[in-house]
């Protein structure tokens, strides 16, 4: 086709009423074609619109050249970690306690910094900032050396809010709760902590410390509050403070557990006043104690008093009723102040006895007193005073002549007295319960001795690592948050666990073989490997001039199960 013969462009305007009452104003360029001898639109462009009712054009936004601006915005993250752990301050409820605690800026420094300390297994904060590059977390903006120490200091010092996320955790717990209650000790070479001091150092480092006290909720599985108080002080006066702070938590009927630290005739008498109900760990040596295995003995030397959970144990129980007295602060019912006032409690004493802890005990007493045969023979004169008490109990000494050799030898009825009562361990409460409830409310308290090692080990708790005592409690209270992600995730992994181990009717042989997978899967790995595995996963997002697009990285099946299972990708 042969090209028109045309004359000289000519640019106008064109305007096109829609039913709207809008008018698209076009610019139009023509040309004359000689040989037909009409004229022809050679382009036609959209310069804008005036809308109905008014005069004023409105030009269009002009279009963008061919490949310019066509990824406007592209991001990259690891997503796979940060959304376990988003889901996990969801489902545990931690993260609605916290923004209801606290303004929501802190509230996000708060979380933030707790899955940071969770997710990387502990490192410590100043890697923060490059670490949150990568990874989306609550709190959009940088969290500098600053931004931390400011919040540190603003928890710590906002009381109201720390003590509004405790009873908020605590009201998680329902209806007569066990609670344990235990410590631990945080050393410190600082000088500026006000509350440490000499004291009993868990990690014997020789250094001051600070005595970190935890409730922990033993069916749930999870911490409910913390305190911290100077080095110096014992745990055996530290349980007064404790029952104000579970009156404060409006805890309904709750049953504390404590170990043999925190026994003592005034703690018990407290409890019982108070109407508290507790179930502690009690030295076999006490007087009442060793009378009360005494009459038990032929009971636990029955088959029918072996643990249905672990058959190296033995157990029985008897109830009898305790005498406490106490000094009246004020004048009372007849009682002046100052008067000694005494009152009966109703207790309960379980005993148990394992063959195998009767042999470790004399195994290990055997040697301390071989050890201490050997320093007096030495002629040590200066001894502690539980390794004097043991001296004069079951040691004898005695010398030939004026000036003879000293010998040293045992005094074999104490010993045999005292090997009486190896193997044997006693809990004492004044709530009645089965004998082997107890044991197993005990042994459940243990795992508040996890928590401390966790805390330590994994979310940089070893040290205080600030100057100031208020910005040690805002850390330590951020700490605490992390505690509950850590608790609450390997709670569900435990329930996995659990899950995989049953036989139900009904399953393809594929899932068995993938849960097969997945059992072992989980049992050859810890927590913090976990997190590592599905950190790899990324998401990207891009933005271009045809809309928004989102991709992440694929997963095998065994991981999608995992999650399915977790909840954090329910089908």
């Amino acid at each position: 086709m042969s090209k028109p013969i045309t004359g000289k462009n000519h640019v106008g305007e064109r305007r096109e009423k829609r039913p709207n009452g809008d008018i698209y104003v076009y610019e139009r360029i023509t040309a004359y074609n000689e040989k037909t001898r009409k004229t022809y639109t050679v382009s036609q462009k959209l310069k804008g619109k005036i809308k109905s009712g008014t005069q004023k054009i409105v030009p269009t936004r002009p279009k963008k050249r061919k490949g310019e601006g066509s990824i406007p915005g592209a991001t990259r993250q690891h997503t796979g970690l940060t959304d376990i752990l988003e889901w996990v301050g969801k489902a545990s409820g931690i993260d609605d306690d916290v923004y209801a605690s606290f303004s929501e800026g802190d509230a996000a420094k708060i979380l933030s910094i707790a899955r940071y300390w969770i997710g990387s297994g502990g490192n410590t904060l100043p890697r923060l900032e490059s670490w949150q590059v990568m990874h989306p977390l609550p709190y959009h903006e940088g969290i500098t050396e600053d931004v931390y120490g400011n919040l540190f200091k603003n928890v710590g010092r906002n009381e109201e809010g720390v003590q509004r996320y405790f009873s908020a955790r605590a009201e998680h717990l329902g209806k007569s709760p066990v609670v344990a209650f235990d410590s631990t000790t945080i050393s410190t070479y600082s000088e500026n902590q006000s509350e440490a001091r000499q004291g009993f150092n868990k990690a014997q480092d020789g250094l001051n410390t600070i005595k970190l006290l935890t409730l922990y909720s033993v069916k749930s599985g999870e911490p409910i509050a913390f305190s911290k108080q100077p080095g110096n002080v014992p745990d055996v006066i530290s349980i007064e403070n404790t029952l104000t702070q579970l009156k404060c938590l409006h805890l309904e009927k709750p049953l504390v557990v404590t170990d043999n630290g925190y026994y003592s005739q005034k703690n018990m008498m407290e409890f019982s006043l108070r109407n508290v109900k507790f179930l502690t760990l009690v030295d076999p040596n006490i007087t009442w104690i060793r009378e009360t295995v005494d009459a038990l003995r032929p009971s636990i030397a029955s088959m029918s008093s072996t643990c249905p959970f672990d058959p190296s144990i033995c157990g029985a129980t008897s109830c009898l009723t305790h005498q406490f007295s106490k000094v009246r602060q004020r004048s009372r019912n007849g009682t002046a102040a100052g008067e000694k006032e005494t009152f009966s409690r109703r207790l309960y004493v379980h005993i148990y006895y394992s063959p195998d802890n009767e042999a470790k005990t004399e195994l290990a007493f055997r040697k301390d007193l071989l050890d201490l045969k050997m320093l007096v023979e030495e002629n040590t004169t200066e001894f502690t005073e539980s390794a004097q008490r043991k001296i004069d109990k079951y040691l004898t000494s005695s010398r030939k002549g004026r000036g003879g050799q000293l010998k040293v030898g045992f005094n074999d009825e104490a010993i045999a007295e005292a090997k009486k009562y190896f193997g044997y361990f006693a809990l004492v409460s004044n709530q009645a319960m089965d004998t082997f409830t107890a044991l197993e409310n005990y042994r459940l308290r243990e795992k508040i001795e996890e928590l401390f090692a966790v805390q330590k080990g994994r979310l940089d708790g070893a040290r205080p690592r600030t100057w100031y005592p208020d910005n040690l409690r805002g850390r330590q209270f951020t700490q605490f948050v992390s505690l509950g992600y850590h608790c609450f995730l390997t709670k569900k992994i435990k329930e996995i666990q659990s899950r995989l181990r049953e036989k139900e009717s009904g399953k393809t042989q594929s899932l068995i073989k993938l849960e097969k997978k997945l059992e072992n899967w989980i049992a050859q790995r810890s927590l913090s490997q976990i997190l590592d595995w599905f950190d790899c996963i990324e998401t990207t997002k891009v933005q271009t001039a045809m809309g928004n697009y989102r991709w992440s990285t694929e997963s095998v099946a065994r991981d999608r199960l995992f999650l399915k299972y977790l909840g954090v990708r329910p089908e």
